[in-house]
């Protein structure tokens, strides 16, 4: 009778569990699909609502670096700037696969970062932000080949949140981040040199196959859509050694690669800076002008300067 009753407690307390984690992933997923702004309706809006000629991926440094107003303003297409801090082609690749279920952009401009998208590093944190969207086809897969323990813990409705409770919450009660209405996030102030880090030397650069992987099914699966890659302005400069992969991958596929990694408007240009990887809003400004002109330039565009 006593071990009946044990077993009893322990199926109670398992019930509780199951019910308790099933309760917070319904309350998280509410607050997330009707927050209020921040980066979290950024996201709802890039996958399920977006409807622009032109979307922009990438880190961080596309979403501070490319102003929409100004790429519409001289291409005359709309534009949407769907970057997101800290994330490369792994997070890029699922919502693409999402948004391209809904419809085809005519332009995507993508901003690669060494670290996010070519280079050995935890592929775990790139998929962060596309737990939540664990249900939608075909995002299983991207965590199958990243980690196929993933699939055991996606049981858990909580863990699809676990990580992103604070953000998921401030975007529902008071939005951080003020994305404006076009994606764009743009910096303030001005570089201090005395505050900078020292660029990081790297003796051995280490690629990601998976991430190379996912850049090839990314040019290849953009059906009606162009692609352009860029590497916009860092304050250091970069060893150019550490885009080789995504400057074969362009070469072989006849995909434009604009590299403004090294341009000697933008490299230890104090004024256009906000810190040592990040152009500030004035920096932004210049950089888009003078990337969409570049981009005419080239006259590869189809449906340019049309609506």
């Amino acid at each position: 009778m006593a071990q009946i009753k044990f077993i009893r407690k322990i199926a109670l307390f398992f019930l509780i569990l199951i019910i308790l984690d099933l309760s917070l992933g319904q309350v998280f997923n509410y607050m997330s699909v009707h927050s209020k702004g921040g980066y979290v309706a950024h996201h709802n809006h890039i996958i399920d609502k977006t409807h622009e000629d032109i979307l922009i991926f990438g880190s961080s440094r596309a979403i501070h670096h490319y102003n929409p107003e100004i790429i519409s303003k001289d291409l005359n297409m709309t534009c949407y700037n769907a970057g997101q801090d800290g994330n490369g082609i792994i997070l890029f690749y699922g919502w693409w696969k999402l948004i391209s279920q809904r419809y085809f952009p005519k332009l995507i401009i993508y901003d690669v970062t060494p670290e996010f998208d070519l280079q050995k590093n935890d592929n775990h944190k790139y998929i962060g932000w596309l737990k939540e969207l664990y249900d939608r086809e075909p995002i299983p897969e991207i965590f199958e080949a990243v980690d196929n323990t993933e699939r055991v813990k996606m049981l858990s409705r909580t863990y699809r949140y676990n990580s992103k409770f604070q953000q998921i919450a401030a975007d529902y009660f008071h939005p951080i981040y003020k994305v404006k209405g076009n994606g764009f996030l743009p910096l303030n102030g001005v570089l201090d040199t005395m505050r900078i880090a020292k660029s990081k030397t790297e003796n051995r650069i280490q690629f990601d196959s998976l991430k190379i992987n996912y850049l090839a099914k990314f040019i290849e699966e953009v059906g009606e859509s162009q692609i352009v890659f860029v590497h916009s302005p860092i304050w250091y400069g970069l060893d150019t050694a550490k885009l080789q992969p995504i400057k074969e991958l362009c070469a072989k596929n006849n995909v434009p690669f604009f590299d403004y990694s090294n341009d000697s408007e933008f490299v230890h240009n104090n004024d256009l800076f906000k810190d040592g990887a990040h152009l500030n809003a004035k920096g932004a400004d210049a950089f888009t002008a003078k990337f969409v002109g570049d981009l005419k330039r080239k006259s590869f565009l189809r449906g340019a300067s049309k609506k």
